[in-house]
């Protein structure tokens, strides 16, 4: 079994009449660590709705969509913020873009490949306008991304939508539907091109409600995946190469866990040795993890473990992203532990737990991520519009 960063298709569906507590693996992982790796930045769309000004954020260039460029946005009007009382770093967030009728970026797409794409909302208010008032639909490739959407949270911290999909058209555009008498928003998008071509690969293993299938899941790159939690076990919160955030496994955690951190690796990774390279994750997440207590367990250590337990869609399918990296044994082989899942209507727990047969009585786990597959249904009419510039 690699190391590194290890994924499975989980089928969620029916999970409400089923819950199954099982072994996925019996996994041993060698203690050299990941190789390092040349990277290259993508400089794709990165657009600060509203805006005629750009900004410079975390090495990405925002341009304010009224400079004009390669892409183009339909009817619309653009909105300054007034006044703010947010905590958050606003820089991005002070102007967004307001449709009153259906409208819609369009980007020229060059490259095709596997793109994330990300759509920035935060809702303030300015004059007789509250951004939190908008009820609207956003679409791609007449899919739906987010139907009958409102921003709920109050928090005054900007909301970020994730999806990562394929793109094999010259033309990719991101549909802005107002629903009845209201009004759609956006404040930034990204759209960009993953460097690494082998970020998602096509087939997985997929785990159903009664275990490990022998089948295999095949066309995933031709879906949209939604990202739901991802998560640095052990770790802080961080940003990685692709300008991912990765937040702490602490509200994740069941509570009582013999889990505890380990002590961060200070030395260089090595990537492109057994299945990660330095777009799989964060340093970070690599050099921190959370690894079974024994001083806390109790009972036979067969029965120790640590688990995570994560919201999700009941009725979904989704794909599982577990990053491993050895930072806690000092020969190969020394920690061999096993992987489980329980799923229950709402919830995935994931719990790693060691083996009998283990020189070292141990586990870890560097990180979480969990993406939902969109389902089918959510295929929509999108009418066609002639676009013009700001």
């Amino acid at each position: 079994m690699k190391k590194g960063s290890n994924s499975y298709l989980f089928s969620m569906e029916n999970l409400h009449f089923f819950m199954v507590l099982f072994p996925l693996l019996n996994l041993q992982f060698p203690s050299f660590l990941l190789l390092s790796s040349a990277s290259t930045l993508p400089t794709k769309y990165f657009i600060n709705c509203g805006s005629i000004s750009n900004i410079s954020l975390s090495g990405r260039e925002f341009v304010g969509d009224l400079n004009f460029g390669s892409f183009s946005v339909g009817p619309s009007s653009a909105i300054s913020i007034v006044t703010t009382n947010s905590s958050t770093d606003t820089s991005l967030y002070q102007t967004a873009r307001i449709f009153k009728n259906q409208s819609s970026f369009d980007f020229d797409i060059t490259d095709f490949g596997i793109y994330y794409v990300r759509v920035h909302f935060f809702p303030f208010s300015s004059g007789r306008i509250n951004l939190a008032d908008a009820h609207f639909d956003v679409s791609a490739f007449n899919f739906s991304l987010l139907s009958n959407f409102r921003i709920q949270d109050n928090s005054n911290s900007p909301l970020i939508k994730e999806y990562l999909l394929t793109i094999n058209a010259t033309k990719f555009s991101i549909h802005f539907t107002p629903r009845r008498e209201s009004f759609a928003f956006v404040s930034a998008i990204e759209v960009f091109l993953v460097p690494d071509k082998e970020f998602v690969e096509d087939d997985f293993d997929l785990i159903t409600p009664s275990g490990l299938s022998n089948v295999r899941y095949y066309g995933v790159r031709s879906q949209v995946l939604l990202t739901i939690h991802r998560v640095d076990v052990g770790g802080p919160q961080n940003n990685d190469s692709l300008w991912r955030n990765w937040i702490p496994d602490d509200k994740y955690l069941l509570p009582g866990e013999s889990g505890k951190t380990c002590v961060p690796y200070e030395g260089t990774l090595h990537y492109d040795v057994n299945g990660a390279n330095n777009y799989s994750a964060s340093d970070l997440v690599y050099k921190t993890c959370r690894e079974l207590n024994l001083d806390s367990s109790k009972g036979s250590s067969n029965f120790s473990k640590i688990t995570w337990r994560f919201d999700v869609s009941r009725s979904a399918t989704h794909l599982v992203r577990l990053h491993f990296c050895d930072i806690i044994s000092e020969n190969a082989g020394d920690v061999f532990f096993n992987l489980y899942f329980y799923d229950d209507s709402g919830s995935m727990d994931i719990s790693v737990g060691p083996r009998q047969d283990s020189k070292t009585k141990s586990a870890y786990l560097n990180g979480v991520e969990i993406l939902e597959f969109m389902r089918e249904s959510n295929f929509v009419d999108v009418p066609s519009n002639e676009t013009v510039k700001p």
